[in-house]
């Protein structure tokens, strides 16, 4: 994946409101470019995860923190 992928990638999560449409966005996605992604994004130890632990992992660094940090600032 390019680094340009990554940066579009990184975008389009952003734009996300659900874990469930960063899912949707991912799960096509090749393991190779799901793996670079990881590596782009600061992931560590995902050598080894199954394509779908790989991708709530992902989605869980991307819009699962943005989530819940917004959750937890409006309490």
């Amino acid at each position: 994946m390019t680094s340009r992928g990554v940066t579009d990638a990184v975008d389009r999560l952003a734009t996300m409101t659900s874990r469930a449409d960063g899912t949707a966005y991912l799960s096509p996605w090749p393991l190779r470019d799901l793996r670079d992604l990881a590596t782009e994004l600061g992931l560590r130890g995902v050598g080894g995860l199954r394509k779908a632990d790989l991708v709530e992992r992902l989605v869980e660094h991307t819009i699962g923190y943005r989530l819940t940090s917004t959750a937890l600032r409006r309490r």
